[in-house]
């Protein structure tokens, strides 16, 4: 899709006047906006713009990977017909091509009350002030190649304020604009193993003619002037989901066979498992938690002139019940099919092992016979690559449709999961940084290599779960370095994959890189235990009947977040409401006393484990069932299980001692493990670990956490066979009928 600067003018101009005339009213955005939302949406358009590849060998890896991310999930959940999806991908989305398909696919054809999204995956960067009165623009980068022939570099960007009068433009302020991008350039493509969505433009660069002149146009056109076009996001229609603050970056990660956006993955598979009771602020909160645990310094952003409004649905659209994916072809048998799992977080995807099973939703269309034979139809997995997989039909004899021979599998139907299977040789891979020397890299693989479970990457170039770099001495303790500040070397020590220093993983200056890898061995230990527990938590999927509620005792009482199993509750159930929605992460101040309210809904007693990886990064027990529970019903339960339909309080604290969150700031997470069965493995691995722990005291650090961890997945396997059809001796087989793991994450500061 190319155009020439003469051809694109032309048809700015006929797009111009397509919808220039009837939109005098088009920005009274009063009550009679709110009542089109509850109306139905006639049509949904989305445009897809996503450019890994520059002009002049600049590259990223993930942008169009985001875009095949955004139209599964606006296809398979959200109702948009593959025909209102226009995607412009690397040399396809210049400058021209993307406003035109912006004005005709948009513009031109959405009326009030349609959905419209715009997505762009790329890099951005800032232009210079044109003039002494004006200030210098974010810009979107495309895929054009700079102007030569003059005497300051003309760029083919996307000025942020155009992007914002042709959002103003439309007629409808049910549009959603995701900017997965940043503008301000670090000075280097990486941040720690994390590649980096900006570019610098040079100094002098000033935008074409063209978008100057677009935006004259549209100004014109709207009755505004050219002070008016620098509008703040805020006051821009719909809602704006931007992938980081103003100054902070936006990064793109490598996982198993894939790149994308952090923040882009975090949405759609967020997504993937909204419900009716799913608001845009609970996604972007969630999203918040993804992206925060990899790296600390990008946040989030939701704006728009609807991001205030608590009801507003993502995208502007109802969804039914949660899914972690999608049958995207079926062969001419109809008993093996390919998968899309966009709908699983990506740590997991990567672990995510054969024979794992998955049910199928029925289509709402299909024929009863049809539905009816798929009841205990199930598809296993019996291969992966990337983000889909090939599965066969197990668990039933049935193939087809006799009465109408035709293949009771459907592209487009949703799975669940019902069965989990993990490698039991689950590894943490450790990045080794670019400032390392050369025969500090060399140091580095060799002592990582002897370590059990500990393998070593080269950073931006393969997928790791930490870094391992320099740290200057007099910064051994913040929360986040740049490469910029790595210039002083005199240790060693963790990061995350964004370089925010892991703490109490900083060495003594001098520190050989062999003894700082040994050094390193316990936290390594504990940062795989993380790692583990992370692969067990299913609270989207688990068929368990369990509601959790993180409580402030003090210095004010309150309820801060809600957890509870999803998959559990009838399609039209409302979650109860626990506080006011947040796009941001949860903060809770150093000092707090919190604590955590169980409840099970089950028919049976359930069995619960409480661990915390605390913002020091030490995993510790807050709940070890070994005396009976602060039940607020009477129980003849044994101690260790919550009876039915029964709501408990933890930690159990002791006589005179409190759960109080001593910091240091960071983040924190918690684990809530509840299993149908006694975790008698672990118990014995926590009575072990937690020897050298005072009675009294509720938090109960662990000395053996990686050992502990295999022992839970271990005790979940175990509970699982009597379930589960899956025999795998080689791995972990967890069956989302037998546990669930909710997890809470949470800024200490």
């Amino acid at each position: 899709m190319g155009f020439t600067r003469r051809a694109f003018l032309q048809q700015l101009g006929a797009a111009l006047a397509a919808w220039g005339v009837s939109e005098s009213g088009l920005w009274m955005m009063g009550d009679r906006y709110r009542q089109v939302l509850a109306a139905p949406t006639p049509r949904k358009l989305a445009l897809l713009v996503g450019i890994n590849q520059y002009p002049g060998g600049t590259v990223l890896e993930g942008c169009v990977t985001d875009v095949e991310l955004q139209r599964e999930l606006l296809t398979h959940r959200f109702g948009f017909q593959s025909t209102d999806i226009i995607t412009l991908t690397d040399q396809q989305a210049t400058q021209a091509a993307v406003e035109t398909a912006f004005m005709e696919h948009l513009i031109q054809q959405a009326r009030s009350g349609d959905v419209v999204v715009f997505h762009f995956s790329g890099f951005g960067s800032i232009l210079p002030a044109q003039s002494a009165a004006e200030t210098e623009q974010p810009s979107l980068v495309m895929a054009d190649a700079p102007i030569p022939g003059g005497e300051v570099p003309i760029v083919g960007d996307m000025l942020r304020d155009t992007l914002g009068l042709l959002l103003r433009s439309l007629k409808t302020d049910q549009v959603t604009t995701i900017l997965d991008t940043s503008y301000t350039y670090p000075g280097n493509p990486l941040q720690g193993n994390l590649r980096i969505r900006s570019h610098h433009n040079p100094s002098t660069a000033q935008p074409t003619d063209v978008e100057l002149s677009l935006q004259t146009q549209l100004l014109s056109r709207l009755n505004l002037n050219r002070q008016s076009a620098a509008q703040p996001f805020d006051q821009l229609p719909g809602v704006i989901l931007a992938a980081t603050d103003e100054e902070q970056w936006a990064t793109e990660a490598n996982w198993n066979r894939f790149s994308a956006g952090l923040f882009t993955y975090a949405l759609t598979q967020s997504l993937w498992q909204s419900t009716p009771a799913t608001s845009v602020q609970i996604s972007l909160g969630q999203v918040a938690e993804q992206v925060r645990q990899r790296v600390n310094q990008q946040h989030p952003q939701l704006r728009g002139q609807k991001s205030k409004a608590l009801a507003i649905a993502p995208y502007f659209s109802t969804t039914s019940v949660g899914a972690e994916g999608t049958v995207i072809s079926v062969d001419e048998t109809g008993k093996t099919v390919q998968l899309w799992l966009g709908g699983l977080p990506a740590p997991l995807l990567e672990q995510y092992g054969i024979h794992s099973l998955f049910k199928l939703l029925p289509v709402a269309d299909s024929q009863t016979t049809a539905n009816s034979a798929l009841e205990t139809a199930q598809l296993q997995i019996t291969a992966r690559e990337g983000l889909t997989a090939k599965a066969t039909v197990c668990c039933t004899n049935a193939a087809t449709s006799a009465e109408e021979g035709m293949p009771l599998i459907q592209v487009g139907q949703l799975v669940q999961e019902t069965v989990r299977v993990l490698p039991r040789n689950i590894g943490l891979t450790v990045a080794l940084d670019g400032s390392l020397e050369r025969i500090e890299r060399v140091d580095a693989i060799s002592a990582f290599s002897a370590l059990p479970h500990i393998s070593s990457a080269i950073a931006g170039e393969q997928p790791a779960d930490y870094l391992f770099s320099k740290v200057p001495t007099k910064q051994t303790q913040l929360a986040s370095l740049s490469s910029a500040s790595l210039s002083v070397q005199s240790s060693y020590g963790l990061f995350s994959l964004g370089r925010d220093v892991i703490l109490n993983t900083t060495g003594e200056g001098g520190e050989a890189v062999k003894v700082a890898v040994r050094r390193l061995v316990p936290k390594l230990q504990t940062l795989l235990a993380a790692k583990l527990l992370n692969l067990t938590v299913n609270q989207d999927t688990s068929q368990l009947k369990v509601r959790a509620t993180l409580e402030m005792l003090a210095p004010q009482e309150r309820l801060l977040r809600q957890r509870e199993t999803m998959r559990t509750l009838p399609a039209s159930a409302q979650p109860t409401p626990v506080s006011v929605p947040t796009a941001d992460l949860l903060q809770v101040p150093m000092g707090s006393r919190i604590r955590y309210r169980v409840e099970n809904q089950n028919p049976q007693p359930i069995y619960t484990l409480l661990l915390v990886l605390d913002s020091a990064n030490n995993l510790v027990s807050l709940h070890t069932p070994t005396s009976p529970l602060n039940s607020e019903l009477e129980s003849e339960q044994p101690a260790a299980a919550i009876a039915p339909q029964t709501t408990v309080t933890l930690p159990i604290a002791a006589a005179g001692a409190d759960w109080t969150l001593q910091g240091p700031p960071g983040l924190a997470a918690a684990y809530l493990i509840c299993s149908v069965a006694p975790f008698a493995q672990s118990l014995a691995a926590l009575a072990t670990g937690t020897q050298s722990a005072n009675a009294t005291s509720t938090v109960m650090p662990i000395s053996n956490p990686l050992e502990v961890a295999q022992a839970i997945l271990d005790d979940l396997h175990r509970d699982s066979q009597a379930t589960s059809p899956v025999s795998a001796p080689d791995a972990f087989v967890l069956d989302v009928n037998t546990w669930t793991t909710l997890h809470f994450v949470y800024q200490v500061g």
